[in-house]
């Protein structure tokens, strides 16, 4: 299966690069209050990609730091929950607990 996406890695960029060569001619991008950007097509194309992937990684970051910030409370509240149910079982730890996923009687 590694072969088989680095087979499709070296197709795509060999197709990039090809179309890199083949779109090396000037053209003019018209901005707003009449500026203009003079460069070869590809470099205009790249730096399209480049803001669209910025644009969204900026548009995607609120929520992942929301994610986190709730792995982490929750993650900080499960090791309180086990922290007084560890120091009272201290004295009576002959008997096992045993996990939920485990099929059969609980002895």
């Amino acid at each position: 299966m590694k072969l088989v996406a680095w087979i499709i890695r070296i197709v795509l960029f060999a197709l990039l690069f090809v179309l890199a060569l083949r779109n090396t001619a000037d053209v003019s991008l018209q901005l707003f209050f009449d500026a203009v950007w003079r460069a070869p097509l590809i470099l205009i194309l790249l730096a399209a990609f480049v803001l669209g992937a910025l644009a969204a990684l900026i548009s995607v970051a609120p929520g992942l730091m929301r994610q986190r910030l709730e792995i982490a409370r929750l993650r900080r509240a499960v090791g309180n929950a086990r922290t007084p149910a560890e120091d009272g079982a201290g004295a009576s730890s002959s008997k096992a607990v045993a996990p939920y996923n485990v099929i059969g009687p609980k002895v």
